[in-house]
């Protein structure tokens, strides 16, 4: 069974101080995403990084609006319009969407973000359902793309396509 573990980025370095944290180590594939809202402003960026312990995925994030927003990794690197160039999640293995889903998660179906009221995020998670590597059916970097996409409400976990997280406010394409 594949997890995927989530940490703010406060929580990791007051780990890391006590020396009991267990360091996930690059092993050097790297993707660096620019968010945009609808509007094409820039809202920050997102790196991804290839670890020992799964894909490091460290955000930081600001003008999104306050409250729980729907993350996901798509299919399609296109960020057009209304974001549906996007395409659906990231699903190579015909998963079923969300964590409370018996028969998921998606490769591309992350935890919600949780946006404070001054509208900026920065955190750190760790997923195992993907890979940088450009081989491999969780791998990123295919003919056409990858993308993530963060939506105006929260996901359930569980309702297809895509949790029941309303429209696409914001999206960003993976480049190496």
């Amino acid at each position: 069974m594949r997890f995927v573990h989530w940490v703010s980025a406060g929580l990791l370095a007051a780990a890391g101080v006590g020396g009991g944290a267990i360091p996930a180590l690059a092993t050097g594939e790297r993707a660096n995403v620019e968010i945009k809202d609808a509007a094409g402003k820039a809202l920050g960026n997102i790196v991804v990084t290839d670890t020992t312990g799964g894909a490091l995925i460290q955000v930081k994030l600001s003008g999104l609006p306050p409250g729980l927003h729907g993350f996901h990794i798509h299919e399609t690197g296109k960020c057009e319009g209304d974001f549906a160039s996007a395409g659906g999640i990231l699903n190579p293995l015909g998963a079923k969407h969300g964590f409370a889903n018996e028969e998921g998660p998606m490769a591309g179906d992350l935890p919600n973000l949780i946006v404070p009221s001054n509208g900026e995020i920065e955190i750190e998670l760790i997923t195992t359902l993907i890979s940088l590597s450009a081989s491999g059916e969780e791998g990123v970097f295919d003919a056409d793309g990858t993308s993530f996409v963060i939506f105006e409400k929260g996901d359930n976990y569980v309702s297809d396509p895509e949790g029941d997280a309303g429209k696409r406010i914001a999206c960003g394409v993976f480049t190496k």
